[in-house]
């Protein structure tokens, strides 16, 4: 009976500390709740405040770039205003406007040496056709007002350069004293250049007057002009139709007849693609061979070197300008330059060249036009002398790598530079792209593939590398693609090559972000660093409008091939068509030589004809 008790007394003890426990557990558990869900209101708090805070300083920054837009644009304004101002004080007859814009850029120089025009009677002359052009096309970013000061001294002086009195348009990113260089980008208003890029003190000093600064694309990395502050550039042959880019302001203006000689940059092809599009010479140099140091510079990490290069009116203008800039004031200016003046025995050896032609570069069919004047180049030069020879190199490794380069950080940079601007319709898509994360993108361009495979290639290409180790693999890889193609080059004993200037001529306005194979025609060599240059050779007939039913050629399935067909079966008649000359690095002069050689054998035919 007592163990009973004791057993019984003992259960009785043992479920009450039980419950005691389990109740005083179920205390605690309730604090630790209570403390979780104070950690998490807060966090959620923490959360909310920080998204407030970002749409916050989003909206902000928005408005400031807004605001710093709409000022800019006003200041433009008044800018052509004060302009038609000081042609209005000093207005030319215009039969005498007419007279002087008429002249090649030789009759100029010579006629203002000889004292037969002032160098503000010439300087006024083409203010006033670069204003009609401007009208027209919505080339010029911003007059610069000072060029009549500049014509004046230039006027009193007893020097003459060898540039005296030309008036000289520039490319918005090419840096002026007092002047905002904005690449298209409203972040950069109101953020002047201290003094001028060494370029323009080197043309300044020859004696040349820069007086319009030309438009270019947002973030310069496109073949449209056309950006939030200062709009499109359209084509002079045609309102419809692309003035081309980065460079397509220049383009415009020259191929309107409003500037003999522009400088532009090309870091894919432009220089040489709105030369093509407006039907102007154009001239990328080795990128080392003209200094670039003044002027505005986007994703300067990229291993792809640009180039600041000439557009004109003919190819002597590019002649002329290269002989007036590689001096030693441009060498003591800007010492990372190698010490190389313009080699005049190269430009005038007359031996005949052996030349290769190549329709094809393994990534894009051009299209019928385009590989006409190829084909119609080909035989002047013949003519004149050179032999031709097929050039039937695979460019496509190479192509491939230029996106990637651009974007190596993954288009961190680039986001950055649109992340509060407006963006423009032209680079809508980049500025999607970049927003994206690199898993998301790789994830999209896998789906994409079987339906879009250029549009998965794209963006694929803008994912960059995902290691250091992985890029400077494809750094290597370039130099040995590099090599292996002079290799081939100097085996095949060439002096030059000429291909197709772009993959298609002008297109119309708001197609270049739909289209990617036609710039691989340029921008292989500017990852090989080849100089090259562009001719216009023909234009467009109906007979190119027919064969474009009949491409492309091949099956390859890429979106650009029939959005090039639809563009390009109507309205394109008249549009200018060009040729690219390309040679090895620092052949700069073999490349012009080359290029003056086609000129002048277009210039027999069409009196022949």
């Amino acid at each position: 009976m007592a163990c009973y008790l004791r057993d019984a007394i003992s259960s009785f003890v043992s479920k009450r500390i039980i419950r005691f426990e389990i109740a005083e557990g179920f205390e605690e558990m309730g604090g630790v709740i209570a403390e979780y869900r104070c950690l998490v209101g807060a966090f959620g708090v923490a959360f909310a405040a920080g998204l407030a805070w970002r749409w916050i300083r989003r909206s902000r920054m928005k408005a400031g770039l807004d605001s710093a837009r709409k000022e800019k644009q006003a200041g433009r304004k008044r800018a052509f205003e004060q302009l038609r101002n000081q042609i209005q004080a000093n207005q030319l007859p215009n039969d005498l406007v007419e007279s002087i814009v008429k002249l090649t850029i030789v009759e100029l120089l010579d006629q203002l040496k000889a004292g037969c025009f002032t160098a503000v009677q010439v300087l006024t002359a083409y203010q006033t056709k670069a204003l009609q052009v401007h009208v027209k096309t919505n080339c010029v970013t911003e007059p610069v007002l000072e060029a009549l000061e500049w014509a004046k001294e230039l006027d009193q002086s007893t020097s003459r350069g060898p540039l005296h009195g030309l008036p000289v348009s520039l490319k918005e990113c090419v840096a002026i004293k007092g002047y905002d260089v904005t690449a298209g980008c409203s972040k950069w208003i109101g953020d002047p250049s201290a003094e001028d890029a060494v370029l323009v003190q080197v043309l300044k000093q020859q004696g040349a007057i820069p007086f319009m600064r030309t438009n270019l694309p947002q973030t310069m990395i496109s073949f449209e002009s056309t950006n939030p502050i200062f709009g499109r550039t359209s084509n002079p042959h045609n309102p419809n139709r692309s003035g081309g880019g980065s460079s397509g302001g220049e383009g415009a203006l020259i191929g309107g007849g409003g500037s003999l000689l522009g400088v532009g940059s090309d870091v894919g092809g432009s220089i040489r693609n709105p030369g093509a599009m407006c039907g102007v010479p154009a001239f990328k140099p080795t990128s080392l061979r003209v200094s670039k140091k003044g002027g505005r510079a986007i994703l300067a990490g990229k291993n792809i070197l640009s180039s600041w290069g000439p557009l004109g009116q003919d190819v002597e203008s590019l002649i002329l300008f290269m002989k007036s800039v590689l001096v030693p004031d441009m060498y003591r200016l800007d010492p990372v330059l190698p010490v190389m003046p313009f080699r005049d025995e190269v430009l005038m050896d007359q031996r005949p060249l052996r030349i290769g032609y190549s329709l094809f570069n393994g990534v894009f069919e051009a299209v019928p036009a385009m590989q006409r004047a190829v084909a119609e180049a080909k035989e002047l030069l013949e003519a004149s002398g050179h032999q031709l020879i097929p050039w039937d190199e695979d460019l496509s490794r190479v192509a491939e790598l230029w996106i990637p380069f651009m974007f190596a950080d993954g288009g961190k940079e680039m986001y950055e530079i649109l992340e509060f601007d407006e963006v423009d319709d032209a680079m809508q898509l980049v500025k999607f792209a970049t927003s994206l994360p690199i898993c998301v993108r790789r994830l999209l361009a896998f789906l994409l593939k079987p339906f879009r495979p250029e549009s998965s290639e794209k963006l694929k290409a803008t994912c960059g590398f995902k290691t250091v180790s992985a890029l400077w693999n494809a750094i290597r890889e370039i130099k040995s693609l590099q090599n292996g193609l002079i290799e081939r080059w100097q085996k095949n004993s060439l002096d030059a090559v000429i291909c197709p200037a772009f993959g298609s001529p002008a297109v119309s306005n708001g197609l270049q972000q739909h289209l990617y194979g036609v710039i691989t025609y340029t921008s292989v060599f500017n990852i090989l660093d080849f100089p090259g240059g562009c001719v216009p050779v023909t234009t467009i007939s109906e007979r190119d409008e027919i064969e474009m039913e009949k491409y492309p050629r091949t099956t390859e399935p890429r979106e650009s091939y029939w959005l090039l067909k639809k563009d390009m079966r109507g309205g394109t008649v008249g549009l200018p068509v060009s040729t690219q000359v390309v040679t090895l690095p620092w052949q700069d002069e073999l490349c012009l030589r080359v290029m003056s050689d086609l000129e002048r054998a277009l210039r027999r035919n069409q009196k022949h004809n």
